[in-house]
């Protein structure tokens, strides 16, 4: 990216620090980095590269941005439904089988897999609270973003970087007891690690592993990423690496994650884990039925929107995996278009779903021209 992708970069921060500052109480740290912005700014109108400062600058603004809010205590009840399915894993219980209490309605099922469980398990079981692990995801995921710029170089990532740590909604619904920060972020740490993953050092290839054991775990985490793993594998065999290695470890993955509580209650697991496409049956959120349905009553059009839904998705991703998609960030791009088609189109969209394409969208901003042959930059821009 150009140094005027730089100054957009830091006007963006700027903006957000003028926007963030209460008035009757101006806080310290952000007056602080309102000036530090400007000064930033002024570096870069003269010259200087100024993207590594970009970054690290950003990683500040995205702390202030998450630490200044505080978990919601009548916000979704995702989280919840999550402690309370680790508290019956911990006493013994399988959590796909005991209907849930602290859901809204009770007895709703516990639509997450295995790695949903995994991730908020270490925070359950130091803290008993898990409501700050998503206020984390939303600061590594600009640390991560921004720690890329080493390979793939600052100028490239410091905008994407500033946009996501000022990104309000986003920032929001790491507090509002939704899951969708962390879900996103396993990913964005999977491509970062992929762009790390050369074969030519230990670190290298240990980088390769990872990234692909993260990418299982994203999978298995929330069911977005189903689609964004076999667009990655697409851009790994057309940038010649292994795809098939890449491909096993992940699926290896997911299934120590899965296989066990498949085992353990093999329908309820199955019909709780299809839950995920049937459980909303009202007519709500940022779609498409739910537009039309504010002039004109869509009741009887529901299942061909179901339908549609689901082969429209289909068919894209098909169509996706037999194109050549150039670049890490290009293949990412499609699996967030995927995933858009599948939001519009579906009865119930909430505003964290939009936070998880939002948080992976940014990651696939910072590596749009950066290929997966040796983590360089590619000339070809455009998938086909």
């Amino acid at each position: 990216m150009s140094s005027r992708a730089n100054d957009a970069a830091i006007l963006a921060g700027l903006f957000w620090c003028v926007g963030g500052i209460e008035l009757n109480a101006p806080q310290l740290d952000r007056v602080v980095l309102l000036i530090a912005g400007v000064v930033l700014l002024g570096l870069s109108l003269t010259g200087r590269d100024q993207g590594k400062f970009i970054c690290w600058w950003a990683v500040l603004i995205g702390i202030s941005e998450r630490l200044s809010r505080a978990p919601l205590l009548d916000g979704s009840d995702v989280l919840r439904a999550t402690e309370e399915a680790l508290l019956n894993l911990q006493h013994g219980l399988n959590p796909y089988t005991v209907p849930l209490t602290s859901t809204i309605p009770p007895g709703s099922p516990l639509v997450y897999p295995p790695g949903e469980l995994l991730w908020y398990l270490p925070a359950h079981a130091l803290f008993h609270d898990i409501t700050r692990m998503d206020t984390l995801a939303g600061i590594l995921t600009t640390v991560v973003i921004s720690v890329v710029g080493l390979r793939v170089g600052w100028d490239r990532v410091a905008l994407p970087a500033v946009l996501y740590a000022t990104w309000g909604i986003g920032a929001f619904r790491a507090v509002d007891g939704s899951n969708d920060v962390s879900a996103a972020f396993v990913v964005v740490l999977a491509l970062a690690l992929l762009v790390f993953a050369d074969g030519d050092s230990r670190f290298g290839r240990l980088a390769f592993v990872l990234s692909a054991v993260a990418l299982g775990w994203a999978v298995a985490f929330k069911q977005f990423a189903v689609v964004i793993l076999p667009l990655v594998l697409r851009h790994l065999a057309v940038a010649g690496r292994g795809w098939r290695t890449y491909a096993l470890i992940s699926l290896a993955t997911i299934g120590v994650l899965v296989v066990p509580f498949l085992v353990w209650a093999p329908g309820a697991f199955i019909s709780q884990q299809l839950a995920t496409l049937t459980f909303h049956t009202e007519v709500w959120g940022a779609n498409i039925p739910a537009v039309l349905n504010e002039y004109v009553d869509i009741t009887g059009w529901l299942p061909i929107f179901f339908a549609a839904e689901i082969l429209l998705t289909v068919m894209i991703l098909v169509l996706l995996l037999r194109a050549r998609p150039a670049t890490i960030g290009i293949a990412t791009f499609a699996g967030c278009g995927v995933i858009l088609v599948a939001l519009l189109l579906a009865r119930w969209t909430t505003q964290p779903y939009y936070a998880y394409l939002g948080g992976v969208a940014a990651m696939a901003l910072a590596l749009v021209d950066r290929d997966a042959r040796t983590g360089r930059a590619s000339g070809v821009r455009d998938v086909g």
